[in-house]
């Protein structure tokens, strides 16, 4: 959501779009289904540590030893407080060319609507696993060779 805002706000201010920009595990910011999702933020910590350990991600370490978790659950709530609370509407012009990926076992996310947004090329890779997909070796490789090759190929004009 950051880099889309920045992105948004670039084009507002001074008319222009980002070359790359490379999508993950999220709806567009104005999608529906964004929108509706469960906000999981205003969770208990006990009922968000439940959650955060059911999808993964977080070191097993951490979320067992109840002082670490104590230090972290803020930041990770706030964290995702701000992602749930980000609102925008939807562009009245495409400003983005760009890949989305996504876990194809991660909770379903409105990806389609990113294609709304864009004003050239537009694909959805689904990767095996869930949220955090990108842990899994293979897929970081696919990643970074799919990004590193969209750079290698891309035609710059920084005049």
């Amino acid at each position: 959501m950051t880099c889309f805002a920045f992105a948004e706000h670039v084009n507002k201010v001074y008319n222009l779009e980002p070359i790359h920009m490379f999508l993950s595990g999220a709806s567009a910011p104005y999608s529906e289904a964004r929108l509706q999702a469960p906000r999981r933020s205003y969770l208990s910590d006990k009922e968000f540590l439940v959650w955060v350990t059911s999808i993964g991600g977080t070191p097993p370490e951490i979320l067992a030893n109840a002082e670490l978790a104590k230090l972290f659950l803020p930041a990770l709530k706030v964290d995702l407080f701000v992602a749930e609370n980000y609102r925008c509407s939807r562009p009245s012009t495409p400003i983005l060319s760009c890949p989305c990926f996504d876990g194809k076992e991660d909770a379903p996310h409105d990806l389609q609507a990113w294609k709304d947004m864009t004003n050239g090329d537009f694909t959805v890779q689904m990767l095996p696993g869930s949220h955090f997909y990108l842990k899994e070796e293979a897929n970081e490789k696919y990643v970074l060779d799919h990004i590193t090759k969209h750079l290698e190929t891309a035609e710059m004009d920084y005049l």
